[in-house]
């Protein structure tokens, strides 16, 4: 089989689960013996380019002409079996998917965000989730300046995406949601057809050496985003709340650097170490008692939980969207947003070698069967092989 996966790659200044979870995915793709090109764009050319290439970067957000003109040219010299679509904004934008959907080549489309409805990708604002953007109405979004903090740049995303969304309903395009909230809200909200809608969890690697067990480890750990809606803020306020006789390790950059900042002067328990490379953050789930994830928002997966999972780490979370389905009752503690509940959980974990032990050993096992390379890369080859299927069945009828 040849795959031609299409992706547009988030800045490297900042981790991108996305731009992780597309590599993973064609390096297990190719180890299963599946012919895979790939064609980019990314981000940082637009960032190295200055304000010309910025310009002409959100005129492409919209249509853009020539990167229509050169997918179909690729597809016509590579004839892939399958054309892959993950992101595609700023600088492919919609006229990719309609060109790949115009060639007779089964299309699946990954759904890694909820931009298509909401200009953020998130519905959150301003520390608190946000619905005031609806089918028909995404104004708000733009008056807000939900993406990028600029109104022109969400003035953009809103036409782009609402094209985009136009071509990705058409015959011939799978949608794959990458958790079954997220297929819930192709549905619900994005206006889908629940027939053509997929789910495949991205996929995680487990560790490639042996780690130590859950319970001769002390350490709490938090890997993410400094913002508001990774729920930073209620992770400290349950902190306070267990007073616990344990550390807290938090790994990250963001916005809420400086209250972060406060809270270990304040707590000799915290630790605040920053960015830190890809080598540190596997030490660091493999030195954890437990992993937490405190997102406030509906995650529309949830990388971190699967992660401690494939190293044997039971999760505290809130459980909000895709992290219901990562994490369940047998493997780690589900909170809600209740700082108390979390609290508790906390509690729990730190006191009760028994109730790490046994989630550590489940967290082994959900990896394995719902987020391991080899799991994950039989799912997508079994959606490409529908796809292909449908795609000679509309041209019989």
């Amino acid at each position: 089989m040849r795959v031609l996966v299409v992706h547009n790659r988030y800045s490297s200044r900042a981790p991108s689960g996305e731009n992780l979870a597309v590599d993973d995915e064609v390096r297990w793709l190719r180890a299963a013996g599946v012919e895979v090109t790939v064609h980019e764009a990314a981000n940082d050319d637009l960032d190295a380019g200055g304000l010309p290439a910025r310009v002409r970067g959100g005129v492409d957000g919209v249509w853009s002409v020539r990167a229509r003109r050169d997918i179909v040219q690729r597809i016509r010299q590579e004839r892939p079996d399958v054309i892959h679509v993950h992101n595609l904004f700023p600088m492919l934008s919609a006229s990719v998917l309609s060109g790949a959907a115009g060639q007779a080549v089964p299309v699946v489309w990954t759904v890694h965000n909820r931009r298509v409805r909401c200009v953020g990708g998130g519905y959150f604002r301003d520390g608190v989730p946000c619905h005031d953007c609806r089918h028909g109405w995404r104004l708000p979004g733009v008056v807000h300046g939900c993406y990028g903090n600029s109104r022109l740049a969400s003035a953009v995303v809103t036409m782009g995406t609402s094209r985009f969304r136009n071509v990705a309903r058409r015959p011939g395009v799978t949608p794959v949601a990458i958790s079954s909230s997220m297929a819930d809200w192709l549905v619900d909200d994005g206006g889908f057809d629940r027939a053509r809608v997929r789910v495949k969890y991205n996929g995680v690697a487990g560790p490639s050496a042996p780690v130590p067990p859950a319970e001769q480890q002390s350490a709490f750990v938090f890997l993410g985003r400094l913002a508001a809606l990774k729920g930073i803020r209620l992770l400290l306020d349950a902190w306070r709340l267990a007073d616990l006789d344990a550390p807290l390790r938090i790994l990250g950059d963001g916005d809420l650097r400086d209250e972060v900042g406060a809270a270990a002067d304040a707590d000799l328990g915290i630790t605040w170490e920053g960015q830190v490379g890809p080598d540190q953050i596997t030490a660091a789930i493999a030195g954890a008692r437990a992993v937490v994830v405190p997102s406030v928002w509906d995650e529309p997966f949830g990388r971190v939980a699967a992660e401690a999972l494939a190293h044997g780490r039971p999760v505290v979370t809130t459980g909000q969207g895709g992290l219901s389905e990562i994490v369940d009752d047998t493997c780690g503690w589900r909170t809600g947003r209740d700082p108390r509940a979390m609290a508790d959980a906390l509690r729990e974990a730190a006191a009760s070698d028994h109730a790490i032990a046994t989630r550590a050993r489940a967290a082994t096992r959900r990896h394995s069967k719902m987020f391991s390379p080899a799991a994950t890369t039989a799912t997508l080859m079994g959606i490409y092989a529908d796809a292909c299927r449908e795609t000679v069945g509309r041209g019989s009828q």
